[in-house]
């Protein structure tokens, strides 16, 4: 095969095994462009690559990568040098992860259920309660789950301190089904994993709804709210490779082009951001209006819109997107509002929706690789990993994917969101 011909991922090998230290999907790409690897007519190779490696590391447990930081990677049979901290400080936290799992294998139940309800307790859980051994049927753990602030979700919990390969099958689900009561929802967290068909059960239909945590996720919530184990912050050198690579430094030209980290909805239901989008182009074609008065207008075409607060949360949307500018004190549209509101091109706007709305690109490309349906959290963990976003809620995510499927590029589905 030639170079040229290869596919994305043996061309991350090739680079990677190269490389001083761990590379970013993009960097990896201009490498592998450089070198004539790979070939690409895609706008977002970048994007591509991440969502490969990522997709690949998350199916395949013989993957070649590791994910290395944030949003960087290497290989697999990669050692620790000078030039990558990360690897080092990612071997140590491996390390770290291997004697926490040992040492909760090693715990009494009782202790590692008290251990779970503190971590619930982190998570934000209310009235956390450990049940006890004893006539427990299959409960070790009840709490409260208050959703902003307006409705209270009651959990029971089963915990399993299970070995590795000694997954939890339907059954126990079933089981932690027909010991809570009708307003109840449950939640499974085990060391181990979980079966084909304790998944399925878990989110069955037309029953209880029943969340899973298995091993890695557990550690992973055990190391973020440090649980059982400590932070230890020193200071930490690398080699700075481009200050000997590069004989001059380039001016980095400005941000103003920078993607937005926020995109909000817009009023009118959530089948219908396009056509309100639309509607307000069409009003600012004929007159533009100031902030003040576009919120307005606003209250008025959309009456469920009540707060002129929320209002102009909304009219910041057409500007983030790309469809309105400010000039003279008032909101005009852009050359791209402009085409947009004389065609009602939807491909075009989803063009300039996905140039000024951090994630977009790569949330296409995780979807394209990932080729079954992915949920919300799928996502959120996607986009936390490969563009070190910081959000807590699902709500950007939300907002993304619902502007996708009103942009008809993907389509919600039982089990989440998939390509259309």
């Amino acid at each position: 095969m030639a170079q040229s011909e290869l596919s994305f991922k043996k061309a991350a090998e090739k680079i990677l095994r190269e490389a001083d230290g761990p590379l970013s999907p993009q960097e990896i790409v201009e490498r592998a462009l450089d070198a004539g690897l790979i070939e690409t007519d895609g706008a977002t190779p970048g994007a591509t690559m991440g969502a490969q490696l990522y997709v690949d590391l998350r199916r395949n447990p013989k993957s070649p990568f590791r994910k290395v930081g944030r949003g960087k990677f290497t290989l697999r049979s990669v050692q620790a040098s000078a030039s990558s901290a990360e690897v080092s400080i990612d071997n140590q936290n491996r390390l770290v992860r291997e004697s926490l799992l040992k040492r909760l294998l090693a715990m009494e139940p009782a202790q590692f259920e008290i251990m779970v309800a503190e971590l619930l307790e982190k998570l934000g859980y209310e009235n956390v309660v450990v049940t006890g051994r004893s006539g427990d049927k299959g409960i070790d753990v009840i709490a409260k789950l208050t959703l902003g602030g307006i409705t209270s979700v009651k959990t029971v919990v089963q915990v399993k301190r299970y070995k590795i390969g000694n997954n939890i099958n339907g059954s126990i689900i079933a089981q932690l089904r027909g010991s809570a009561e009708v307003d109840q929802r449950g939640l499974v967290i085990t060391t181990s994993d979980f079966t084909k068909d304790g998944i399925i059960e878990a989110s069955a239909p037309n029953k209880m709804p029943v969340a899973l945590v298995n091993g890695d996720k557990l550690l992973d919530l055990l190391f973020e709210h440090e649980i059982g184990v400590r932070k230890t912050v020193l200071p930490v050198y690398s080699v700075d490779s481009e200050y000997f690579d590069n004989a001059e430094v380039v001016e980095e030209e400005g941000k103003s082009g920078a993607k937005r980290l926020a995109i909000w909805p817009l009023p009118g239901g959530i089948d219908a951001y396009v056509s309100t989008l639309f509607q307000i182009l069409d009003t600012l074609a004929k007159s533009p209006f100031t902030k003040a008065e576009l919120s307005h207008w606003i209250m008025k075409k959309f009456p469920q819109v009540k707060s002129e607060k929320t209002a102009t949360g909304y009219v910041s949307v057409p500007r983030a997107i790309g469809m309105t500018e400010i000039s003279g004190g008032k909101i005009v549209l852009s050359l791209d509002g402009k085409r947009i509101q004389s065609g009602k091109n939807i491909e075009y706007l989803f063009t300039v929706f996905s140039k000024n709305i951090l994630g977009i690109d790569e949330i296409m490309e995780f979807f394209r690789a990932a080729e079954e349906p992915q949920t919300e959290a799928d996502v959120m963990a996607f986009l936390k990993e490969n563009l070190g976003v910081e959000w807590t809620t699902f709500a950007q995510v939300n907002f993304r994917l619902l502007w996708l499927v009103n942009l008809k590029k993907i389509r919600r589905v039982e089990h989440g969101y998939t390509l259309t």
